[in-house]
């Protein structure tokens, strides 16, 4: 019972054709909205919003009465008054033609110096100590003890007499963020 397939005539799919040509029957028959139509409906209600917001929030508001409520801002403020000038020219200091020479070396006797750091371990110091050291400053350790007993060991930078000297040091040291304590010795 063997059938040979490749003879046979097919026939036509009439089905397939039927519910594709339905399909198009729908689309064309349902009718949707145009765009152009979605824009002037939005637009619309958009104007219509905006009318609305105008007329309750940027009107001054009225009372039942029908009087209009003034606004608080329209109040006169008043006017600022300039009495320094009067004030100045009442305090008026004369400057004489030499300016007296600044000391910028203190007394012989006073000496400045920089506290970078204090540390109860010595190799703490001495680590402060060597980075101090590669920035070109004058660095040494001074072993301080305590009032209970205890041995601190401090990093001093310097010492300075020339303020400017002290201060090109001080901003190495913030350059570098480490904190400095001034310290004043006779």
């Amino acid at each position: 019972m063997s059938q040979d397939f490749a003879k046979q005539k097919r026939a036509p799919k009439k089905t397939q054709r039927h519910s594709s040509n339905k399909r198009t029957i729908n689309k064309k028959t349902k009718k949707s909205i145009p765009a152009w139509v979605w824009l002037l409906m939005g637009m619309f209600l958009g104007v219509l919003l905006m009318l609305l917001f105008y007329t309750i929030v940027m009107q001054p508001q009225q009372s039942i009465t029908g009087h209009v409520i003034p606004k608080t801002n329209e109040t006169k403020r008043p006017q600022p008054r300039f009495d320094f000038y009067q004030l100045l020219k009442d305090q008026e200091v004369t400057v004489p033609d030499t300016m007296p020479e600044l000391a910028d070396m203190p007394g012989e006797d006073t000496i400045y110096l920089l506290q970078a750091g204090s540390f109860r371990n010595n190799t703490d110091a001495d680590r402060l100590r060597a980075q101090l050291l590669l920035l070109n400053l004058v660095v040494t350790i001074e072993k301080v003890k305590a009032r209970n007993g205890d041995s601190w060991h401090r990093v001093i930078v310097g010492p300075f007499k020339s303020r400017s000297k002290l201060a090109k040091a001080r901003s190495i040291l913030a350059t570098h963020q480490i904190d400095s304590l001034l310290l004043k010795r006779q």
